[in-house]
């Protein structure tokens, strides 16, 4: 008898912390001198218990209420809470006011060997592949747009060779407006060539027309840019360099990333990339004039990265592209040790929304699909379009039109509706 109500405690032990793991725990992010929400924070359990705050700071996550959540940020004081006591409102210190500043002259070779050892890395561990949370939204005149994936790609050093596996669209339109030909949306986009941008491009696609920090070791533009270095100490003893890269004048007529790169000094690793690419244009096709019109465009790009298989992976990465009146906002999450069961497989081709709509809706992938917390716009979006999680459904004519096969013809780059091109160009 003793033993059966040992065993029978034991079940509703197990089955009451199974419930309490379901439990969601919600909370939002601060900078603790601006009150400002801190977008793409890492929160942290374990290798499968993890995820990242969204635009708006806020993040959410399911977890057993004695697991520690470990919550940080380069540029930020590194903070824990127990799961049981997390606050509705996390507050981070900046470095400025936690941090000892440290005076480095030059740049102390520093950029010259990370780049060295990335791209040995990335020669040996080429065929490293990791899944990843994928989402896309846009803003125009009348319309939000909503997507979302799961895909893998080879992720040491930069992204390349996606191939997605389920996916979703939605589209909120306001009452009463008008299409607008300059203001298509996501019916045809290869938006996944940003994914592959980053300040170490081991292997180039499509951006091999692009200025990128690694180019200063490679000597391909180096005098295209000015390079400083400070440096600063964290409390557990870390040293980090900041790395600033910033184009001359004379890489006006370039398309250019410049940005910082944050580097853990004695180990040498890339830590995270805060960017911006200059002198990049879009091209995309008018259907109203029926032609090829060319435009400014704004693109800001973070990246994180991750070391826990002893090599530098793309951990998350997210940006903003902004073009006249059109605002995308991107984010990639890596599922690290959640893995992935898949019945279907795309790989990505020209057409990224094209290939979201054939791989379809699988439901299986979905029940993580709140992995990053959605910000109240895609919320929005998500439940304001009751077609949303539908299987397998395509509500957008994304086959190309015969004036766009002609000018996808006529580029270099393998793009379909969007492509970047040089200035000048």
């Amino acid at each position: 008898m003793r033993t059966f109500l040992t065993i029978i405690l034991f079940g509703l032990s197990s089955l009451t912390q199974a419930q309490e793991l379901t439990d969601t725990l919600t909370a939002v992010v601060l900078d603790a001198e601006t009150r400002e929400p801190v977008p793409y924070v890492s929160i942290y359990v374990s290798s499968s218990c993890g995820t990242i705050s969204n635009y708006d700071g806020e993040f959410s996550l399911q977890c057993l209420p004695f697991d520690v959540l470990r919550i940080s940020s380069i540029g930020y004081k590194k903070v824990s809470h127990r799961a049981s006591e997390l606050p509705d409102t996390i507050l981070l210190k900046p470095v400025a006011s936690t941090l000892r500043e440290l005076t480095v002259v030059g740049n102390d070779d520093v950029l010259y060997r990370l780049v060295r050892k990335m791209l040995k890395e990335a020669n040996k561990n080429k065929k490293a592949e990791a899944g990843y949370f994928f989402r896309l939204t846009t803003q125009y005149p009348g319309t939000d747009e909503l997507a979302e994936a799961f895909l893998s790609a080879k992720s040491c050093v930069q992204l390349r060779n996606m191939t997605f596996h389920s996916g979703n669209r939605g589209m909120l339109k306001e009452p009463g407006v008008l299409d607008n030909p300059d203001l298509k949306g996501l019916g045809h986009t290869n938006m996944h060539s940003f994914l592959y941008l980053a300040p170490v491009l081991a292997y180039y696609n499509e951006w091999d027309f692009a200025i990128v920090p690694a180019d200063i070791v490679l000597s391909r533009r180096g005098k295209l840019y000015d390079v400083s270095c400070t440096a600063f100490t964290e409390e557990d003893g870390t040293e980090i360099r900041r790395i600033q890269v910033t184009g001359k004048p004379a890489s006006a007529d370039y398309v250019i990333l410049d940005g910082t790169l944050y580097v853990d000094y004695k180990k040498c690793r890339l830590l995270r990339f805060d960017g911006l690419v200059r002198g990049l244009y879009l091209r995309a096709f008018d259907d109203a004039r029926r032609r090829v019109t060319i435009d400014t465009v704004r693109c800001e790009l973070h990246v994180d990265y991750r070391h826990d298989h002893g090599f530098t992976e793309i951990a998350n990465m997210s940006g903003i592209v902004v073009r006249d009146k059109v605002m995308l906002r991107y984010l990639l999450f890596n599922l690290g040790d959640k893995g992935m069961t898949f019945t279907k497989s795309k790989r990505v081709g020209s057409n990224m929304l094209r290939t979201i709509d054939e791989v379809g809706y699988d439901s299986l992938l979905w029940t993580t699909a709140d992995i990053v917390k959605r910000t109240k716009l895609e919320e929005s979006i998500a439940f304001g379009d009751t077609t949303f999680h539908m299987p397998n459904k395509s509500k957008y004519d994304v086959a190309l039109s015969q004036q766009e096969r002609e000018s996808v013809s006529s580029r270099r780059a393998p793009c379909n509706c969007i492509a970047a091109c040089r200035r000048n160009s």
